[in-house]
């Protein structure tokens, strides 16, 4: 320790004179012992530059240049000068929540919030979406002025299929190969294009048209498909819109096609083609790619003699309910191939349009 004293004064000794010249003892010379705080007076209500002292609503507050704060109703804020903050109020998280896309999954405005005294509230909010997922409302406008959205409404369906654990699934196609296909003609490997890039795959029109069927065969089926119709210029019309279509074995089509803004029919999106027509117009708009469900139970036989037609149990186009429990009372529909005893492929149809694929799978039921 360094002495700040001039070199040879006797700090001490002149205290001790001083102290008998007034007649002073010489116990009152030394430090002042600390003395316990007056009845009724807390050490933490000490002032500027104490030690702490209560915040309102919390546990203990800084003076300024003292230590640690609890603020009202949070963990711990620090006066100035002290040592670390828990903002005053609690810890809040996400203000605004998460919202993913115009009518899809919101989870509520306002998140979760631990409020001032630590109480938690949940946002208000949840699952929101009219009818199922919306896809682009006014839609981009192609060559031709054409726009819009899949239709309103859609029931739910009541499915035995597992989406959403996926239990069973097979991959069909993943985007990388088509080692699963062949083609329904030669029954040689596909001959639509790979597109490695979407991991897609796209009709290549073929003369005559040359439907894609799976190597693997199956009866009773869950089928998860997604596919995107293209841009045309307004003067195509009708069936020359994306045409393309997926067949429960080889012989039922689920129709593929652009019918924005046109009424339900037998030959529209979603239509059981030229048996039943959709619950309601479902699919999006052309380059907006679409996700079809179907639940689909085989026919039955004894021996070559159909006992049971096959029923479209129910087909969901993109979240939105468009066929329940229709009979197929029907060898097959149009451009298919004749229902036959035990599993057969699933197809998917060249209709010379260049519609695309993607994350194809089944799980046989």
């Amino acid at each position: 320790m360094i002495n700040s004293s001039p070199v040879g004064f006797n700090f001490a000794g002149t205290l001790l004179m001083l102290a008998a010249a007034f007649g002073l003892g010489a116990s009152l010379i030394a430090c002042t012992p600390a003395t316990a705080d007056p009845p009724g007076v807390d050490a933490s209500t000490l002032g500027t530059g104490g030690n702490t002292a209560s915040g309102s609503g919390g546990t203990t507050a800084a003076g300024s240049g003292g230590n640690t704060t609890t603020g009202s109703g949070g963990t711990t804020t620090t006066g100035s000068g002290g040592n670390t903050t828990t903002g005053s109020g609690g810890t809040t998280t996400g203000s605004g929540g998460t919202t993913t896309g115009s009518g899809g999954t919101t989870t509520g405005s306002g998140g979760t919030t631990t409020g001032s005294g630590g109480t938690t509230t949940t946002g208000s909010g949840g699952r929101t979406g009219t009818g199922g997922t919306t896809v682009a409302t006014g839609g981009a406008t192609g060559t031709g002025g054409r726009a819009g959205t899949g239709g309103a409404g859609g029931a739910t369906a009541t499915t035995g299929c597992p989406w959403q654990t996926q239990a069973g699934k097979i991959v069909l196609f993943d985007g990388t190969n088509m080692d699963q296909w062949k083609n329904l003609r030669t029954g040689a490997a596909s001959h639509w294009r790979l597109i490695p890039g979407e991991l897609a795959m796209e009709v290549v029109p073929a003369e005559p048209p040359t439907d894609l069927q799976t190597k693997m065969k199956f009866e009773n089926l869950c089928v998860h498909v997604e596919y995107l119709t293209p841009m045309y210029p307004s003067n195509v019309t009708g069936q020359s819109r994306g045409n393309s279509g997926v067949y429960l074995k080889s012989a039922y089509e689920i129709q593929i096609l652009d019918s924005i803004g046109q009424a339900p029919a037998i030959d529209s999106c979603g239509a059981v083609y030229s048996v039943k027509a959709p619950l309601t117009i479902a699919c999006n708009m052309e380059l907006v790619w679409n996700t079809l469900e179907i639940e689909f139970k085989a026919s039955e036989w004894s021996g070559t003699t159909k006992t049971k037609n096959a029923v479209m149990v129910s087909a969901t186009l993109n979240g939105k309910l468009v066929q329940q429990n229709v009979d197929l009372n029907v060898n097959v529909t149009q451009a298919g191939q004749q229902d036959l005893p035990g599993p057969q492929s699933l197809m998917l149809q060249d209709h010379r349009n260049l519609v695309r694929f993607r994350n194809i799978w089944v799980i046989p039921r």
